[in-house]
């Protein structure tokens, strides 16, 4: 099947062709399950707008602040995190490290020593929404990106080898390694 998906979530697929085996068409909307459900399903293609993407975004998020599990979170703009800075500031105290991954500019924020900021700024991350925590057998999550004003396309992802492979690309585009492996 050809891929659905175009820019960084298109070259994740290039790298997977096994993903387009379990790409269902009939069933491509995010619904609003609890985190036990999508990792029942193990993995799950979707198109969606903000609202689902932040549901499943607060699931990731609290599984990694009841976990102490690492967490990398990328929002589209300064603004998207400016959102949910505070969140991000009280959550730090149950995890023990948070990167966050946005298109920055030129604006300096403050954080505490163990949130990471990395700028996206002119990369193929700049349109990217992905939540990403460890569990039980590896790094797990959310990986979208937006196609159209409000629209985003991607998939959740329990294996570790796929979400290995994203951390690794943005890893490389951002010039840094990130340790949730």
């Amino acid at each position: 099947m050809k891929s659905p998906y175009t820019g960084f979530v298109g070259e994740v697929w290039e790298e997977f062709p096994q993903l387009s085996e379990w790409h269902n068409l009939d069933n491509d909307k995010l619904p609003i399950w609890k985190l036990e459900k999508f990792i029942d399903a193990g993995y799950h293609n979707f198109v969606a707008e903000r609202k689902p993407l932040y549901h499943l975004s607060k699931l990731v998020e609290q599984y990694a602040q009841e976990n102490n599990q690492p967490l990398l979170s990328t929002f589209e703009k300064i603004a998207r995190y400016k959102f949910v800075e505070n969140r991000y500031q009280d959550m730090i105290k149950q995890i023990p490290k948070i990167w966050i991954v946005a298109d920055f500019g030129k604006i300096t924020i403050k954080t505490p020593l163990n949130i990471e900021l990395l700028n996206c700024r002119d990369t193929n991350l700049a349109n990217v929404w992905s939540v990403i925590t460890r569990g039980p057998y590896g790094p797990f999550g959310l990986i979208t990106e937006e196609f159209g004003d409000g629209k985003f396309r991607g998939f959740f992802t329990l294996n570790p080898n796929v979400t290995r492979h994203v951390l690794n690309v943005m890893g490389k585009t951002l010039g840094t390694k990130l340790t949730i492996q």
